[in-house]
């Protein structure tokens, strides 16, 4: 209980906190241009390089650029990517006088737009500079390393516009790939990379102005900001097909593509999409390691990963939580190493007892300093489908998850599972839950996901904690008065009694 001389304290507090819960409310960015471009997908299952309602919703403290987009741009964003989950995803550009379109793959953990210029047995076209009267060469030879693969390429410059939005170009750096080992991928739509990231990682030399940039450089206009929602889980059920659509959004955010308000992790450096992993848990019991462990030496968000790769230690210490606990519930048994490892795969008749056992995996991100938000991935989400169907076995996943010797990557596997805006003019990565169809009832979890995404944040609690306080501060104040009011009735009643009790005592000595 508080004491006495807090309680005038505790009314002006409570006046405090009442203003704030009601006036705290960002007020609206002036319009932002909003660019949609659909995106579509490959459909080879192999992964390219492998690198270690109408309303507007409401926001957090932080600054968020939104426009609401007409009921016409709205359609316009549906079942326009095409693939399964875990492959990568491409968008359409126009390159070059006339134009050459051609199919490019989005990667947030680069920044280099590069593109085939040469015949490759793995791409279906290429990029004919010879034949672009815009092209302009710079003269310079970049080489570009992944984990596994690589590209060679001349770098020069070109018109480059959007297909659905033809009045946005701009004069772009491109790397025309000369030669790759790797890199290009057999049966794969694409022909090229679109680096999303910041400047520092743009090869040869930071020197090298990256796509996005180039393109708010021409357009003032737009907002640094853009956001996607990638739609490519197969395992969700839309009439009697699987679902393959999927939106990148240039200058804005598209309120409807999230079902909860957007949550936002700080960007801790601008090299690539840096946030802080502050906890992994699996059924809702942390892994029990120190927080440093996790962002050993990065946590970064890229679509151009597949995986949820993390740190070895990490990795280890997951799958054998995970394995104890699918053990645990008895339903699935002779899973071995091999499947965790990535080496082999698992196929059940009937999906629904998998998804029933495994547990669904928890991510607390760094929301400020003494605030955190968490992300919930259910094994529909991170039990990757494999493009197969064994007649005899059934349907095939493989695990989402893999070791990595350079940090902590969340992939294409936990981004299916949210509507995630890369704020770069705030400084921040959002999240809210995807509004692409929740996982098929028909393969249900263990878990209750209706929803994806909560705040845990201790300065609401802190907030909550002080209404408590007022409102037992004022519960006191009302309280005290009456039990003194009942004491001092109480202790009158006791003296009348005792007066009417001596008279009469008096009484009886007088006869």
């Amino acid at each position: 209980m508080l004491p006495h001389f807090c309680l005038p304290a505790c009314n002006i507090i409570s006046i405090i906190c009442l203003a704030f819960l009601l006036f705290n409310v960002n007020m609206p960015s002036a319009e932002a241009l909003v660019l949609q471009v659909p995106v579509q997908i490959f459909s080879s299952v192999v992964y390219m390089h492998s690198r270690d309602s109408n309303s507007k919703l409401p926001t957090n403290q932080y600054r968020v650029v939104q426009r609401e987009l007409s009921s016409k741009d709205e359609s316009s964003l549906k079942n326009n990517l095409k693939g399964y989950s875990g492959d990568g995803y491409y968008i359409d550009l126009n390159i070059g006088t006339p134009v050459q379109k051609m199919k490019i793959l989005i990667d947030t953990g680069s920044s280099n737009f590069a593109v085939a210029a040469t015949q490759d047995p793995n791409v279906s076209q290429y990029f004919h500079q010879d034949k672009s009267s815009t092209f302009e060469s710079l003269n310079t030879q970049v080489y570009v390393p992944y984990t596994e693969g690589e590209w060679t390429g001349d770098l020069g410059t070109d018109i480059v516009s959007l297909t659905h939005s033809p009045n946005i170009s701009a004069r772009v750096n491109i790397a025309c790939i000369t030669k790759s080992k790797n890199f290009f991928i057999p049966e794969a739509e694409w022909q090229g990379i679109l680096g999303l990231g910041y400047k520092g990682l743009a090869r040869p030399s930071s020197s090298i102005t990256p796509f996005w940039d180039s393109v708010l450089e021409s357009h003032p206009d737009l907002e640094d900001i853009f956001s996607m929602s990638l739609c490519g889980s197969a395992f969700v059920h839309t009439s009697g097909e699987l679902l393959r659509q999927g939106s990148l959004i240039f200058g804005g955010i598209v309120p409807s593509l999230s079902r909860t308000p957007l949550l936002y992790a700080p960007i801790t450096r601008e090299l690539y999409y840096e946030v802080v992993l502050t906890d992994i848990a699996v059924a809702n019991k942390p892994l029990g390691l120190h927080c440093k462990e996790y962002n050993f030496d990065k946590t970064m968000v890229d679509s151009g990963t597949t995986n949820i790769r993390l740190p070895t230690k990490v990795f280890n210490e997951l799958v054998a939580v995970i394995h104890k606990d699918v053990k645990a519930d008895g339903n699935v048994l002779g899973i071995t190493s091999s499947f965790y490892d990535g080496e082999s795969i698992l196929c059940f008749a009937d999906l629904a007892t998998l998804f029933i056992s495994f547990p669904v995996i928890s991510f607390e991100l760094m929301m400020s300093e003494n605030s955190s938000f968490k992300l919930h991935l259910s094994p529909q989400h991170y039990l990757r489908p494999v493009d197969m169907i064994l007649e005899e076995i059934g349907s095939c996943v493989k695990f989402g998850f893999s070791p990595s010797n350079g940090g902590t990557v969340l992939g294409a596997v936990l981004m299916e599972a949210f509507y995630v805006v890369f704020d770069r003019k705030a400084k921040q990565i959002g999240f809210g839950q995807t509004a692409c169809p929740l996982p098929d009832p028909r393969h249900p979890s263990k878990e209750n996901n209706s929803v994806c995404i909560y705040k845990k944040s201790s300065a609401d609690d802190q907030s909550f904690l002080v209404v408590s306080y007022v409102m037992i501060g004022l519960s006191v104040i009302v309280f005290i008065p009456l039990v003194l009011l009942f004491a001092l009735w109480i202790r009158g009643r006791m003296k009348d009694m005792e007066n009417e009790d001596m008279s009469e005592t008096q009484n009886v000595l007088a006869d």
